[in-house]
């Protein structure tokens, strides 16, 4: 969370917090697997923590109480521990261990399990204590955005709603109708309270210039979107720098390359493309920390662009 040193890690149904840049870690366990991380940020800040933190997890319905404190479990993470009662047979190899009931990366919605609902997890104190209550029916989230600018403006993303909260995620008011507002939606981009970018499946970007009240279509970066991918976007601590990035995996057909980083400076009214000499064909998330942008590619290791704000 910003360069606070404070971070949150989920993996499979465990979650993991430092507030000391990971020299030691908390963790604790889950009944679903967790993702979907955003914060509030401090005031004047747009990327220093002020405690509040939100993810999703998708975890059964039955048998949970609506709002639930989080029991911390400090023994060391081994499977046994993972499943307890399960005798882990040694025979198994290293490869045997808890089943994977969390997320993996990918530029779309975090959704689910099959037979799991969305719930809310909230934590007041950076990630070292949380507590979750469960989405609405007709909310079922695949991911989350903070407003920077602005500590009542949490969104909540379905493939085809848009919903906010003001009181951290008590009440979410209706899916926006906003004009121009169409498409299969993948994540929310939020420079601040007035300017934000909304991700779609197979098509390009939209933006918002008055809060949400419409939205149009990001037409510059439609090459990118030609062949119907779905890339991931990032904005940079200052506010200032845009970029798009991910892969086209449909460009391997074509014998083409479909890994690609695109920059805008003028919230996307402009591109320069920012690819350079990647290699990779497996691009992963991609990350800022102050100026730099970070972009991992999956199984090959992590990239940087130094300066690129």
């Amino acid at each position: 969370m910003g360069a606070s040193g404070k971070l949150i890690m989920f993996h499979h149904q465990h979650w993991y917090s430092s507030i000391d840049g990971g020299v030691n870690f908390i963790r604790g366990n889950l009944p679903g697997g967790g993702g979907a991380f955003d914060y509030v940020r401090q005031a004047g800040s747009r990327s220093e923590p002020a405690g509040t933190c939100y993810a999703l997890m998708g975890a059964p319905d039955s048998g949970m109480a609506d709002a639930v404190d989080f029991d911390l479990d400090t023994t060391p993470y081994s499977p046994e521990h993972a499943h307890p009662g399960r005798e882990i047979d040694p025979r198994a190899g290293p490869h045997h261990g808890p089943e994977h009931v969390g997320y993996t990366y990918n530029p779309g919605l975090q959704l689910a399990p099959m037979g799991n609902v969305q719930w809310l997890m909230l934590s007041e104190d950076f990630g070292q204590n949380w507590t979750w209550t469960k989405m609405p029916a007709n909310l079922q989230a695949g991911n989350l955005a903070q407003d920077p600018t602005n500590a009542k403006g949490l969104y909540a993303i379905t493939s085809n709603c848009l919903s906010r909260s003001t009181d951290k995620g008590k009440t979410w008011s209706p899916c926006s109708t906003a004009k121009g507002l169409t498409g299969r939606f993948s994540k929310l981009v939020i420079k601040d309270s007035k300017t934000m970018f909304l991700l779609r499946n197979g098509a390009v970007p939209l933006r918002t210039t008055d809060g949400g009240g419409s939205w149009v279509e990001l037409t510059s970066a439609a090459p990118l979107f030609a062949y119907g991918a779905t890339f991931d976007a990032s904005l940079s601590w200052s506010g200032k720098t845009l970029v798009l990035h991910g892969g086209d995996l449909s460009a391997i057909g074509r014998r083409e390359y479909g890994t690609a980083v695109w920059k805008s400076q003028d919230d996307g009214k402009t591109w320069t493309d920012e690819t350079g000499d990647l290699v990779t064909i497996s691009p992963g998330p991609g990350m800022w920390y102050e100026n730099d942008f970070y972009f991992v590619t999956r199984g090959e290791g992590v990239t940087v662009k130094r300066n690129f704000d």
